[in-house]
């Protein structure tokens, strides 16, 4: 008996946690021809001869279990393999979407799924062939997202930084102001990360997140604060900024000190970097919540921009007066010795565009969208009927508008130009707006 114990436990060592790997292939047109077997091919042995799994009632879901897991992250993706390919093992890949929801590891450049084990057995979804579930598999409206971002031309190593913004609400988005190394030295990997940032999420209404990314080998780490606060960052302009030192971090709004970081924390974010910001969907639903890519267009607004240079003992500003005046954007127009655009980068479920990125009445305004809704903003303020003049024609659509609630049947440049309060609708306030920029 005692002996039956002891392989019993030596084989719950050996072999601790089980997973079950689901795949519905009803929406596979394409079968292949002959004898095929369906495996789930991953990094657990450095994806060779992967687990194969079973169709056992002939219902179009293959299953297969594996009780061979320690803890830890696993990535996988699916495989049919046959005669077809005269068994390699790779004949017919099924990944998800990159940069989807079922996308294990988003934000770099491999499709795969994946999972964590910690001290339990593990199975996962059912995940219909390169897709993440039905939905997506048989929506053919949606041909993915595009967001906004824009970065300095210019590196900078330490300053404070600011600018007044209002954030997109709705679950899965993210509006950003933060700082980042761009100039990565391919050769040390993670080493090279230095970022500090200011975020809010669109599926909280009433909190700001503070983040120091941090440079490690193999692995970053990261540093996180989310304040609450006493308004809506999504329905209210504030002034946000960090003043970034040697010795410590520190975070403002409206000008006061909400949260720092000091040595020896902040001591490895000693490496110069771009100031950027953007407005993009993650597929993170427990950081940011499920994201709707039918709920878009969404916008983010910018007021303006400062920098300031750490000068101690000889500034005029911030904190002990260690900080001089560099520069300010007020976004009269695109200032291109100071800004880049951000253009097809991934990021989340969207990439970036140009043309999302949009300046009316002294604001940066940036654009989240579906891919297929263009912009070709005309950038005149309140041209409703993109006639190429501001005028009182426009004047009296906007009360066409208002009186018939037809504001979200605008197109994007529409909305853009005739929301001159940034609200999200038109109403009489952006009419005496209007009005007021005519006559001026």
């Amino acid at each position: 008996m005692k002996s039956l114990i002891k392989i019993l436990f030596l084989i719950s060592f050996i072999f601790p946690y089980c997973v079950t790997f689901n795949l519905d292939l009803n929406n596979l047109n394409d079968i292949p021809d002959g004898s095929w077997a369906v495996r789930a091919n991953g990094n657990w042995n450095n994806w060779g001869t992967g687990i194969t799994l079973n169709d056992n009632n002939n219902d179009g879901v293959y299953s297969g279990t594996s009780c061979s897991f320690d803890n830890g992250d696993y990535e996988y993706i699916f495989v049919i393999t046959g005669e077809f390919d005269n068994w390699s093992g790779w004949g017919l890949t099924g990944n998800p979407p990159l940069g989807s929801s079922c996308d294990f590891k988003w934000w770099d450049s491999w499709a795969n799924y994946g999972f964590n084990i910690n001290n339990s057995d593990y199975e996962t979804d059912v995940y219909p062939w390169g897709c993440c579930n039905q939905t997506e598999c048989v929506d053919s409206n949606w041909d993915g997202c595009v967001g906004a971002g824009i970065r300095t031309q210019d590196s900078y190593l330490y300053g404070r930084f600011e600018t007044r913004m209002k954030s997109a609400d709705g679950d899965g988005l993210v509006s950003s102001f933060f700082t980042y190394n761009t100039d990565f030295n391919n050769g040390l990997g993670n080493l090279n990360w230095n970022e500090i940032d200011i975020e809010m999420t669109g599926n909280m209404d009433q909190s700001v997140q503070f983040t120091t990314h941090h440079p490690g080998d193999p692995n970053s780490w990261s540093i996180t604060e989310i304040v609450n606060v006493d308004f809506n960052p999504h329905e209210e302009f504030h002034d946000y900024a960090f003043e970034w030192t040697p010795s410590y971090i520190k975070w403002f709004i409206d000008n006061v000190e909400v949260y720092q970081q000091v040595s020896p924390s902040v001591n490895d974010l000693n490496i110069s970097q771009k100031i950027m910001m953007n407005l993009w969907a993650a597929n993170a639903p427990s950081w940011v919540g499920d994201w709707d890519y039918q709920d878009v267009p969404k916008f983010s607004y910018y007021d303006y921009v400062k920098y300031y240079s750490y000068t101690p003992g000889q500034g005029e500003y911030g904190t002990s007066n260690n900080f001089s005046f560099e520069w300010m954007d007020d976004f009269n127009d695109y200032n291109s010795n100071i800004w880049n655009n951000e253009v097809g980068d991934q990021l989340g479920h969207c990439g970036f565009a140009q043309s999302n990125i949009n300046y009316y009445h002294g604001h940066l305004i940036m654009v989240l969208r579906d891919n297929e809704d263009q912009i070709a903003c005309n950038q005149i303020n309140g041209d409703i009927n993109n006639s190429g003049f501001l005028n009182v024609t426009d004047i009296v659509l906007l009360i066409d508008v208002i009186l018939n609630e037809s504001f979200g049947e605008l197109d994007i440049c529409s909305k853009i130009a005739s929301d001159y309060s940034f609200n999200g609708q038109i109403n009489i306030t952006d009419i005496i707006g209007l009005i007021n920029y005519i006559l001026d």
